[in-house]
């Protein structure tokens, strides 16, 4: 069967359900990771031609209220989405990685960023021309319908980030994301659902709201009670219906 250009037929690790190995747990349907990488789209038809901008490790892209006249692709690296309270307190949202938009949030409905941008690891993106990427949408439907599976991909990454807010604990904070990496990075490993992607302690410590000391707190307790196992510098997870718990609980 022919397929649509410019949008991949294989389904994304963040999308896809992995295979279980024997003593584990379903697990949660409805966590998503607020890390969105390896995911399978492809931009080409609208960066071909486009400059390619490297962005240094916490270098700002773009801050919120500011004119927006390019979407970027990222290409390497991944970028951190932010966004500022009344009192000027920073909320990091989610870390978006290759083959991900950032700057086309409001595309639509604003002429300025309705949020920040920054490296969360030394990065490339390539700055697409605002108006030549609503032109691409309108003329390619498989462009258009892979930008709305991006879109809403966020929308519920940002529904969880909601819920988290208030009166959770920092220990609940951590296992909710863990849980979510897992769901949507989870690949069997004789330890338990081994999470595939690197993410750092401090990308954990951005999204949580707290300090990178208190993280690697909280990650040194959950492995002294086996609820993850360090395997080299990747984490899996032996139970994941303990994880859960603790996510939600």
């Amino acid at each position: 069967m022919p397929t649509s250009p410019g949008l991949h037929t294989h389904p994304s690790p963040w999308t896809a359900t992995p295979p279980l190995p024997d003593g584990v747990g379903p697990l949660p349907k409805a966590f998503v990771s607020a890390w969105l990488t390896h995911l399978q789209f492809e931009w080409g038809e609208i960066t071909r031609g486009y400059r390619r901008q490297p962005v240094a490790n916490d270098a700002p892209l773009f801050e919120e209220g500011q004119p927006a006249h390019s979407v970027y692709v990222v290409e390497s690296g991944r970028i951190r989405l932010l966004s500022h309270s009344a009192e000027g307190r920073r909320r990091h949202l989610m870390i978006v990685g290759p083959t991900g938009l950032v700057g086309d949030c409001g595309l639509l409905q604003s002429q300025n960023h309705v949020v920040s941008a920054e490296a969360s690891t030394d990065a490339v993106v390539c700055a697409v021309p605002v108006a030549a990427m609503l032109a691409a949408l309108t003329q390619a439907p498989a462009l258009a319908r892979q930008h709305q599976a991006l879109c809403s991909m966020r929308f519920r990454i940002m529904l969880q980030h909601l819920a988290l807010q208030g009166a959770n604990s920092a220990k609940r904070r951590v296992c909710h994301h863990l849980l979510g990496l897992m769901a949507s990075y989870g690949t069997p490993h004789p330890a338990g659902m081994l999470i595939s992607i690197a993410f750092t302690k401090q990308e954990m410590s951005h999204l949580c709201g707290l300090s990178r000391v208190r993280v690697s707190q909280i990650f040194a307790a959950l492995e002294k009670e086996g609820v993850i196992v360090a395997v080299g510098r990747q984490v899996a997870i032996p139970d994941t219906a303990r994880l859960a718990s603790l996510a939600q609980n």
